[in-house]
């Protein structure tokens, strides 16, 4: 099993904004592509400073195929929505993980 690990520094302007379109409708967004399992959406405890804070969203796949299906065909329209809505008043990476236990 493979975990999409996206980590998000979000100004303290458009936090509550943010947070509140991930819930609504992102993460659903990516879960609607049926590549994913499940998630879990958290923010990083005593990671406060004046640009903004942190939050973590994992997405839990069951196959190298669908993460790579993910990336080649959803990846970037997904990675659009953000921009579009809140410009460079975010910024993410992403990494990947494979659960070994």
């Amino acid at each position: 099993m493979l975990i999409l690990n996206i980590t998000t520094k979000v100004m303290h302007e458009i936090e509550k904004e943010w947070l509140q379109w991930m819930k609504e409708t992102w993460i659903k967004e990516m879960m609607a592509t049926g590549l994913f399992g499940e998630y879990r959406f958290c923010k990083l405890k005593d990671n406060d400073d004046e640009e903004g804070l942190m939050y973590v969203t994992q997405f839990y796949c069951d196959t190298t195929e669908n993460y790579d299906t993910f990336m080649s065909e959803q990846d970037d329209r997904l990675r659009e929505l953000g921009h579009q809505r809140f410009g460079n008043a975010f910024i993410s990476f992403r990494t990947i993980m494979e659960i070994i236990h």
